[in-house]
């Protein structure tokens, strides 16, 4: 019992040096939860910012967000060396399967967490993962970081759910799999505004 408390007490102290180096380094962190679902009636209305990314896959264009006015759009922040937003691809390709001729547009925002050498940020790259993980949705390259910053966002994967007239109406982050209740969360969120 004494080398199992001894492990613990040593894993938690790498938890807390490893969350403290990324903190110092500037990096946000990966989480694997869901932020708590806002109440109908205190729903978030917030004018959701432009994109501005100029590199896109799986589009013929570089998508705004004005051109998409009566749709819901949904954002997945993400990165594919992520292993918490690569779990939660199926069930983004799965939304996009059954929402998609109803009026929503999921886009995926790849944001590289590691330098350039690391080779996320190569378009090419991205290219493979999106073939690998069945995802034809279209994905904007942030490179930048410009819209991740735009939006707040410090963690992967996150998510901003906005309504038909361009309003944030849910956010959230943390990895969900097909049909949990995270899942469902999100499910019953499309479905709101698609219904709106």
């Amino acid at each position: 019992m004494r080398v199992f408390w001894s492990f613990l007490a040593a894993g938690i102290a790498v938890t807390a040096l490893g969350a403290a180096t990324s903190a110092a380094r500037g990096r946000p962190a990966v989480a694997t939860r869901v932020a708590p679902a806002a109440p109908a009636a205190a729903a978030t209305t917030a004018e959701a910012p432009e994109l501005g990314n100029t590199s896109w896959l799986n589009a013929d264009h570089a998508l705004r967000l004005a051109e998409l006015r009566g749709r819901v759009v949904l954002l997945n922040f993400w990165v594919f060396t992520c292993y918490n937003c690569t779990n939660t691809v199926p069930s983004l390709v799965e939304f996009d399967r059954r929402y998609r001729d109803q009026g929503l547009t999921l886009i995926g925002i790849h944001t590289p967490e590691f330098p350039p050498y690391s080779g996320e940020h190569d378009k090419g790259h991205l290219a493979r993962a999106l073939t690998k993980l069945g995802i034809a949705y279209p994905n904007a390259q942030d490179n930048d970081r410009r819209t991740w910053d735009t939006y707040g966002i410090r963690f992967w994967p996150s998510f901003v759910l906005i309504d038909k007239r361009g309003q944030i109406r849910f956010t959230g982050y943390g990895e969900f799999h097909l049909k949990d209740a995270d899942y469902r969360t999100w499910d019953g969120r499309i479905r709101q505004l698609l219904a709106e």
